[in-house]
């Protein structure tokens, strides 16, 4: 019954599904007997999703049919295209990149700028690029898409990122597709809150500069958490000198921006050097839309632009933001500190919503006897993802070493 190319797609979703056995367990139990390490959520230190104070505002003084209403266009408005643009880039982005041209796409959500990207550079048959350590529905994106991927390793023995095996990957790519495309989460990567420096993204950039000698380059670069991470250089410094036929995606989202998951907005911003190159991605992007959702949440749209342009509304946010990105350092702090007390490996950790813990082949059996102690965390292939956006810091203290028992116990 299903057409061909759909037959055998599968996606496996196990966040939801452990998050639901948690669910579970708090209703059994009781929400502080439960250590709920899950959904990508930002919750507070009374165990609640955060609303931004900013965000209720905008709820309350927003006519209702700014969330109700079709969004000016299933593009986005100009408004939030231009506002994507200044919050990404910077706001004098245009004097900053003189000779680049630029694109936005309103999208829902992040997933929504991924999966257009991916949709419409992916070629039938090739591979993308991804980390090995990764957000699951990259895959399934490529999968939908008639592509295949194959994976760069995150980190070398040094525990920094792994730019020779990074080179070698996109070498061998490049050589042999029309087109590559490579996704890189950064900064605070889920699921392992590493980031790049700005030495690695340059010699990141001069890899793809280098390889689009051979075939087409686009970078597509998952900034979800970027207000969760303080910038340590600018942008523009690893944007430099794009070649003609290399184009770079950001996949923007207000769910993590602004805390509103449920709402469904964000957006791809394309840059690139050729203005044809631009031209053909707004139509391409456009057709996307179009034919699968039709519009973004124009509720979520209107809202970023009406806080981002009022000056006293974004400090608002700014404030807010920096307040839960310090908060994430300090659980962070706590968990990371009491792994190395008690000899838990982590991989390295920079700032975000997630860490991540290697344990190799009895993983299965690791988390089975986790969820017995009403521990629950996601699997990814062979570590453990926990998720500190949603985990006080009372509840932190003590469960590296649970943790370490656990794995130490089921040795042997």
């Amino acid at each position: 019954m299903l057409a061909r190319h759909y037959q055998g797609k599968k996606f496996s979703d196990e966040v939801f599904s452990t998050a639901q056995r948690a669910k579970e367990a708090i209703d059994k139990y009781g929400k502080e007997a439960v250590f709920n390490a899950t959904l990508g959520s930002l919750y507070d230190e009374e165990e609640n999703l955060v609303v931004f104070d900013v965000v209720r505002q905008m709820f309350r003084e927003l006519p209702l049919t700014e969330f109700t209403a079709y969004a000016p266009h299933f593009t986005g408005s100009e408004a939030y295209k231009e506002t994507v643009k200044k919050t990404v880039l910077g706001e004098s982005y245009r004097k900053e990149y003189p000779n680049y041209f630029f694109s936005v796409i309103g999208t829902p959500g992040g997933t929504g700028a991924l999966s257009n990207t991916i949709k419409n550079y992916l070629n039938h048959g090739e591979k993308i690029l991804l980390p090995e350590r990764m957000w699951g529905p990259y895959k399934a994106m490529a999968k939908e898409a008639g592509g295949s991927f194959d994976c760069y390793a995150l980190f070398n023995e040094k525990n920094t990122f792994h730019l020779s095996n990074f080179e070698e990957k996109v070498k061998t790519l490049s050589r042999e597709q029309e087109s590559l495309v490579v996704v890189i989460n950064d900064p605070c990567q889920n699921p392992t809150g590493f980031k790049l420096s700005q030495e690695e993204w340059l010699a990141v950039m001069r890899i793809l500069k280098e390889a689009a000698k051979q075939s087409n380059i686009i970078l597509i670069k998952d900034i979800a958490y970027k207000d969760f991470d303080t910038p340590e250089y600018e942008e523009r410094s690893v944007l430099s000198e794009l070649p003609e036929n290399m184009l770079v995606v950001y996949a923007f989202s207000l769910s993590k921006s602004l805390g509103i998951y449920g709402m469904r907005a964000g957006a791809q911003l394309a840059i690139s050097s050729s203005k044809e190159w631009i031209e053909e991605f707004e139509t391409a992007a456009a057709f996307s839309c179009r034919a699968t959702w039709s519009n973004a949440s124009r509720g979520g749209m209107e809202m970023f632009v009406k806080i981002m342009e009022t000056p006293s509304l974004r400090e608002q946010l700014w404030e807010e933001q920096k307040k839960y990105e310090k908060l994430l350092l300090e659980r962070a702090k706590i968990f990371i500190t009491e792994a190395r007390e008690c000899h838990l490996d982590i991989l390295p950790y920079r700032s975000g919503f997630f860490l991540t813990i290697p344990v190799g082949e009895k993983i299965r059996e690791v988390t089975r006897e986790l969820e017995q102690q009403n521990i629950f965390t996601i699997v990814f292939e062979d570590a453990i993802r926990i998720a500190i956006c949603g985990i006080p810091k009372r509840k932190l203290r003590g469960l590296a070493k649970k943790i370490k028992d656990t794995i130490e116990g089921l040795k042997g």
